[in-house]
């Protein structure tokens, strides 16, 4: 015969609407075209980086990495401190994370 604490343990109790109180910080990943995003960036980095990118790359995404880090390199404090990350989405479609580590 089960006990009450061993009945609670063998069914789990359903939480209802449990991922509506998940917090989530849209600041931190913001869309900065389409197929880029920032991590971690400032409001000041990624207002550059819509304009930079818009206007400056050419071709593919993945064809314009060495550009993206000129551009950082020439435009933002402590460009060593930023990666870029290329990445295919489940469509096949180029996409890159443009990300601050570390202040």
């Amino acid at each position: 015969m089960a006990t009450k604490e061993t009945k609670d343990i063998r069914e789990p109790k359903v939480l209802q609407n449990a991922f509506k109180e998940v917090q989530k910080d849209n600041e931190f990943v913001t869309e900065i075209l389409r197929d880029v995003t920032g991590i971690n960036l400032s409001e000041q980095e990624i207002t550059k980086l819509k304009v930079m990118l818009r206007y400056e790359t050419k071709g593919t995404l993945f064809d314009s990495i060495t550009e993206i880090y000129r551009l950082i390199a020439g435009n933002f404090k402590s460009p060593e401190k930023v990666i870029v990350i290329p990445y295919i989405d489940g469509k096949q479609m180029e996409h890159i994370n443009i990300q601050r580590i570390g202040y």
